[in-house]
């Protein structure tokens, strides 16, 4: 696929890792001139859909603290070591702690499939996790992932962990056909600057709303 560095109608300069949208016959447009267009190219009227993103940059080399780690899919056996780094994470988020209940929803994400977890270890012992939900996007018609969880011991932080985890999670989605990986996070979450360095855009398209229908005691489900 050529990826065009040009908006054809607004001329707007497109980065190959950036937003865009095509037709079958490759007419690239910026997303701000599809909707104008409601997604409908004028040179064949066909279908505009987002294009695939590619990372112009080479693969970053592990952190030097990275080098060591293991990241593997979580099953329910690995519940013991699991919950108390899930706990951690709400707490983060000052959700009022609840093992059991912490506990009974990981095993149910985990034997209905419902999420990929996956955690990663440094000499047999669990250091952080990321948690994946299933999803799809109805105007490139195909699966995404939702990376709603991403925690880091503490005690092994700034050492390449949670990079770790990161790629870990983009290569997985890619290798099951998702389109792309989204995240919300909580805006003074400093982790921000590391997501931006491993090829996240933050997504000054769209706004995000939310509908509470519960009353939890804060906001969760951050990154």
């Amino acid at each position: 696929m050529e990826m065009r560095g040009e908006c054809e109608r607004g001329h707007e300069a497109l980065s190959p890792d950036g937003r865009a949208y095509i037709c079958s016959h490759e007419c690239t447009f910026c997303a701000s001139c599809a909707r104008t267009m409601a997604f409908v190219c004028p040179n064949c009227a066909g279908e505009l859909v987002r294009r695939p993103r590619r990372d112009a940059r080479p693969p970053a080399p592990p952190a030097e603290g990275a080098r060591d780690l293991t990241v593997r899919r979580a099953t329910r056996s690995d519940l013991p070591v699991l919950v108390p780094l899930f706990e951690a994470y709400r707490n983060f988020y000052r959700m009022p702690p609840d093992l059991a209940r912490a506990e009974r929803f990981l095993a149910d994400r985990l034997e209905r499939g419902e999420s990929v977890v996956r955690v990663a270890e440094r000499d047999g012992r669990a250091v952080g996790f990321v948690q994946l939900y299933p999803s799809f996007t109805s105007l490139t018609l195909g699966p995404i992932f939702v990376l709603n969880d991403l925690f880091v011991d503490p005690a092994v932080r700034r050492q390449g962990v949670a990079a770790a985890l990161l790629r870990d999670a983009r290569d997985g989605a890619r290798s099951r056909g998702a389109h792309y990986l989204e995240l919300s996070t909580a805006v003074d979450n400093p982790a921000q600057s590391l997501y931006e360095s491993e090829g996240w855009r933050l997504d000054r398209e769209f706004l995000h709303y939310e509908l509470p229908l519960s009353a939890p005691s804060t906001a969760a489900g951050k990154a």
